[in-house]
């Protein structure tokens, strides 16, 4: 075998430098004026340019957050933006925002909801959806013992099981775990990783109210 097709040669094609893909630089680096319309802005070109290379990344390494069956309730447009302003925090929120024609405060919530659980926490935050009442009450059985008000009322609504007095709301998501939400200034807030367990996704939200309790 030539040594030079062993070392990725082909079709006669001339072989790479050794080490030219080393601190390879991206041409938008050499760029200085704006790009033409409709393209977007440089910044904005540059984020996608890296949201691109982490998704690759990601996906090279396993499925990662691939739509599935079980993410029902979130379409691709939102799950795929709601990950972008994840990844690059405030900078685009806006523009994110206009593009899915919602509210910034909504657009930071989904996206805080991707960083937490990825795809199947944004559909968990979008709407309810049915779940097993065996499935919640087993969940309220399993909170009880970590409740500040354990006389008070435990609400059941499709997928939520929400504590008011605690201030903590438990929702099971597609993924078939449980989200912790904690209410900040009368809005449900996604406040930690999912968890299989329901008092592991409790004692989370507590934890969450202790560190920023906000009202």
């Amino acid at each position: 075998m030539d040594q030079d097709r062993g070392h990725g040669m082909a079709d006669g094609a001339a072989p790479l430098p050794r080490g030219a893909g080393d601190g390879a630089r991206s041409v938008l680096d050499g760029l200085g004026d704006a790009p033409p319309s409709p393209l977007p802005g440089l910044e904005v070109l540059r984020a996608l340019v890296a949201d691109a290379a982490h998704r690759a990344a990601v996906l090279l390494d396993g499925p990662g957050d691939a739509p599935t069956g079980a993410d029902e309730g979130v379409d691709d447009v939102t799950a795929d933006v709601a990950r972008f302003v994840a990844r690059g925090g405030d900078a685009h929120l806006e523009a994110a925002a206009e593009r899915l024609g919602v509210a910034p405060g909504r657009m930071r919530l989904l996206a805080l909801a991707h960083r937490y659980g990825g795809r199947a926490a944004v559909a968990t935050l979008l709407a309810p959806r049915p779940a097993d009442p065996d499935v919640l009450a087993s969940a309220e059985h399993a909170v009880q013992p970590l409740r500040p008000s354990p006389t008070a009322p435990v609400e059941r609504h499709h997928n939520h099981l929400t504590d008011a007095p605690a201030r903590v709301q438990l929702r099971y998501g597609p993924d078939l775990r449980w989200h912790p939400y904690v209410e900040r200034y009368g809005t449900w807030q996604p406040a930690g990783e999912p968890c299989s367990d329901p008092a592991a996704a409790y004692r989370a939200a507590r934890a969450a109210l202790r560190a920023s309790p906000g009202r």
